[in-house]
């Protein structure tokens, strides 16, 4: 007996230590707000619909936008609310087995984060980050081996290196009112959809202050290596009160994909006559994307730092477009595939600081500039008004730029909860304005150059 008793407890005390060497950990953010806005589209609806307002030949694709202000209730006033778990497993030798998942979801409503096309027998969001759409895991799902000499490599659904680095060097990491927050083309180096890369392989490197990091996910296309595929590099130094990093991103034959826009091609190109809103047809426009990040951060005191960037984008033909055989419909959504057909970049700069003005209150501000030159022999184009593909960001042969100002002011109430206030302006030129119809029919259209929005929130962590 005694001996029995004897075992069980040796056999308890290993598999007690056995489970010391894992361990898995539930995180999230839960962010809630209340959001004015002008030249609003609808809070929190799933657009199943389109004003007959909008239905105009005149109407572009992409957010709901209408010549008014809303006010309401609203999600990720401040950080993207998310559910996530992470863990870890000692493997001995230094070496870990890691894993992730994360999904994206909209705390005022319930709904997993779903902005891309039909999901669930519900219409999608049609303003929004188009590389999540409804997945279970939207924000991640990867696992892999962490050492920590050599590195962390891992693989599965992860965020771009562009995207990864934005968290760490925006002055103003508030979803509505920092574009590079609500703004996912930026993360992903041209393209909202390449924020996110499915099927990647990433690899950290960090030692000293020094960082090296490396993606790469191919496109999985029988007889075509490089169709679809996404790659990238960084390196970077961050150490004391300095940090600076440096990426460079491709892509090929990216998908780009526009909800609310129906249109039909003559020899693949668009015929703005027949153009219309329909939420349930969902163009896909392929295109290679290049991009290039420097971004830098410095502590000036220990209640004050400055951050900024730059980043370049380009934009142009596809490579493989005659092979890219996707299907027509998907979720219960039509599915048209356009290849761009228009080299063009874009220039996006910013700079601000954090201020610590009280052990409980910091206060964040910053400006942000993003401009689109024309390329080729529109170089020199320029116009007071958008054309048809004006979501587009200047393809369609306008030159204009987008002027971003934005404010936080943060009250920690604990360690994982705060209040925040918000404040955002835009200030639209050329072809970054938006078009809208004021009369059914499209017969009368008019223009929106700016946009303000302005709330409180209230965010806990755990």
């Amino acid at each position: 007996m005694k001996k029995s008793l004897l075992a069980i407890a040796a056999m308890t005390a290993f598999a007690g230590a056995a489970q010391a060497q894992s361990s898995v950990t539930v995180y999230g953010i839960l962010d809630v707000a209340a959001i004015g806005q002008t030249n609003s589209g609808n809070l929190n609806s799933t657009a199943s619909t389109v004003p007959a307002a909008l239905a105009g030949s005149n109407a572009t694709g992409g957010s709901t936008i209408k010549p008014g202000s809303t006010f309401g209730i609203s999600s990720n006033g401040e950080s993207m609310s998310r559910l996530g778990f992470k863990g870890s497993e000692d493997l001995g030798g230094g070496t870990k087995a890691i894993f992730t998942l994360e999904q994206g979801f909209s705390p005022s409503t319930g709904e997993l984060g779903n902005t891309g096309i039909l999901n669930q027998g519900k219409s999608a969001n049609i303003s929004g980050d188009s590389s999540i759409q409804g997945q279970l895991f939207n924000r991640g799902a990867f696992v892999g081996l962490s050492n920590d000499k050599f590195g962390t490599l891992t693989a599965g659904r992860q965020q771009n290196l562009m995207l990864d680095n934005i968290g760490n060097y925006d002055p103003v990491t508030a979803f509505a009112v920092s574009p590079l927050q609500y703004s996912g083309s930026y993360g992903g180096a041209g393209r909202t959809d390449q924020a996110r890369v499915d099927g990647a392989l990433k690899y950290v490197w960090k030692s000293n202050g020094f960082n090296a990091n490396l993606l790469y996910a191919p496109g999985g296309f029988a007889s075509q290596t490089t169709m679809g595929t996404t790659s990238g590099a960084q390196v970077g130094y961050e150490a004391g009160k300095f940090g600076i990093q440096a990426i460079a991103s491709h892509t090929t034959d990216a998908m780009n994909l526009s909800a609310g826009q129906n249109t039909t091609t003559t020899l693949g190109s668009i015929n703005p006559n027949t153009q219309s809103i329909n939420v349930n047809f969902y163009t896909n426009t392929v295109v290679n994307t290049t991009a290039y990040m420097l971004t830098a951060k410095y502590e000036a005191t220990d209640s004050l730092v400055f951050k900024g960037g730059y980043e370049r984008e380009l934009i142009g033909t596809p490579s493989n477009f005659q092979n890219y055989n996707l299907a027509t419909t998907t979720g219960g959504v039509a599915l048209s595939n356009t290849p761009g057909q228009t080299n063009y970049f874009v220039n996006v700069a910013w700079i601000g600081a954090q201020y610590q003005l009280t052990p409980t209150i910091k206060v964040s501000g910053a400006y942000y500039y993003a401009g689109t030159p024309q390329a080729g022999t529109a170089a020199a184009t320029s116009c007071s008004g958008p054309t048809l593909t004006a979501f587009s960001s200047g393809s369609g042969g306008c030159t204009g730029t987008a002027q971003y100002e934005a404010l936080t002011v943060d009250y920690s109430l604990s360690k994982r909860t705060n209040l925040y206030a918000l404040l955002g302006n835009t200030t639209l030129t050329g072809g970054q304005k938006y078009s809208y119809a004021t009369t059914a029919g499209g017969a009368t259209t008019a223009t929106l150059s700016g946009q303000q929005t302005y709330g409180i929130g209230m965010r806990h962590t755990f």
